[in-house]
């Protein structure tokens, strides 16, 4: 029973934000190579987490309401198989955390960050269970913890293991998506978990999990914009890109401005208790900021942490995917 709402989340949340489509007439056609972009040709396609639900807050807050071109949404249950999607041209645009484009780029996807946005860190956090005799990173050594690879939470992970003084070697990472995790957490498969909101606020709330230790304490709390490279070349999609982008910034002020509609509408969409929903958007809500050379510079110190650890091949250089044209049209 204390499961169902992440199994929810994980499963039924897909049934409510699967797959929508909005505006204008047309087909997902090639705009002229020169002149106007005539944007009711124009299909943005999209890819959603299922925790996150842009497409929910876009609707909630009236922002997809006279669009000039078509949106489609899908579904995906982290941001290492968004990038993934990305690259392979499946969407054109999602957001993800502060890891999953580093591990894109480690790959060489065929893919640009194209935009950032910040957050507080505070619900990417490492949790234990409630009579767990852990308090500190440290007491982790030698134990099994879970984590989504290649996620925002590999990436707190690691670096609040390195603030320890221990590795990745110190512990028996099992990498697992976040409905297994709660799982294994709960039945006591794992001594920790390392998993972001809602997740966090869900295992808080229905479980009593204690927090050992948030990513504001060791990593940046940045997620990105990322675009399929067939995307940003294409003059019709670049131009609906900005423009979401315009209508996302509104979407997240509304949100803010309205912490109680939303938290509940949320709530309603994952089936999660409205005092989770509630933790989630007051302290994990993303906010647009200029993808700047300070935010590439922290995204890259930890590249070089993953680098270190092994666990990407080599060196990657993050600012070679950035695409800086879309904060100029802002």
């Amino acid at each position: 029973m204390k499961r169902l709402s992440i199994s929810r989340l994980a499963g039924a949340a897909a049934l409510a934000v699967a797959v929508f489509a909005t505006a204008a007439c047309g087909g997902d056609t090639e705009p002229a190579a020169d002149g106007p972009v005539d944007l009711s040709t124009v299909t943005l396609k999209v890819g959603d987490q299922k925790a996150i639900s842009i497409e929910v807050l876009l609707r909630a807050s009236g922002q997809l309401e006279n669009l000039p071109y078509k949106i489609e949404f899908s579904t995906f249950t982290a941001g290492p198989p968004l990038v993934e999607a990305a690259g392979a041209g499946g969407i054109d645009l999602a957001q993800v955390g502060n890891t999953p484009v580093i591990f894109g780029a480690a790959a060489n996807a065929d893919i640009k960050i194209v935009g950032a946005l910040a957050a507080t860190g505070k619900g990417d956090a490492i949790l234990v269970g409630k009579d767990s005799p852990a308090r500190a990173v440290a007491d982790l050594k030698g134990k099994k913890v879970a984590v989504t690879k290649g996620s925002s939470a590999n990436a707190n992970l690691l670096l609040q293991l390195q603030k320890a003084g221990l590795g990745l070697s110190d512990v028996e990472p099992v990498y697992l998506a976040p409905a297994d995790g709660y799982a294994a957490l709960t039945r006591g498969d794992v001594a920790a978990w390392a998993v972001w909101d809602p997740y966090t606020a869900i295992a808080e709330n229905e479980v009593g999990a204690r927090t050992i230790a948030t990513a504001d304490q060791a990593a940046n709390g940045y997620n990105f914009w990322v675009a399929s490279n067939k995307a940003v070349g294409d003059a019709g999609k670049s131009a609906a890109i900005s423009d979401f982008f315009t209508r996302y910034a509104a979407a997240t002020k509304w949100s803010s401005d309205n912490l109680d509609l939303w938290s509940t509408k949320y709530a309603e969409l994952t089936s999660i208790p409205v005092d989770a929903s509630r933790i989630t958007w007051t302290r994990s809500i993303k906010v647009p900021i200029a993808l700047d050379d300070t935010v590439i510079a922290s995204e890259q110190q930890i590249a070089d942490a993953f680098t270190k650890a092994g666990a990407i091949p080599g060196k990657i250089s993050f600012a070679d995917f950035v695409d800086s044209r879309f904060e100029q049209r802002k």
